[in-house]
């Protein structure tokens, strides 16, 4: 398995025309760890399918990143608890 990171840039006067991102974020069971940042749990090789999937619920003008994160990782003040974090990295690869 491994943890990817989702990264989005919506312009926030816009943020209530989001709530199919946000639903699809919740149906790959995401986990929203920055305001704009989110983690999933998948498997080895599926950026792209993860992108494609979101990529229809964003608009033209915004920009959407989706990238593998390893276990090296270093966080401070995320949404959710270090211990929490410190279980989602256990996907992460080495």
């Amino acid at each position: 398995m491994a943890l990817y990171l989702i990264s989005y840039d919506i312009n926030e006067k816009d943020a209530y025309e989001y709530d199919s991102l946000y639903a699809s974020l919740k149906a790959l069971r995401a986990t929203r760890i920055l305001y704009s940042e989110w983690v999933v749990i998948a498997k080895v090789g599926e950026a792209g399918d993860i992108y494609n999937s979101l990529v229809l619920n964003v608009q033209a003008k915004d920009k959407l990143l989706v990238q593998e994160i390893l276990a090296d990782a270093y966080w401070g003040k995320l949404m959710i608890s270090d211990d929490a974090f410190r279980t989602l990295l256990n996907s992460a690869r080495r």
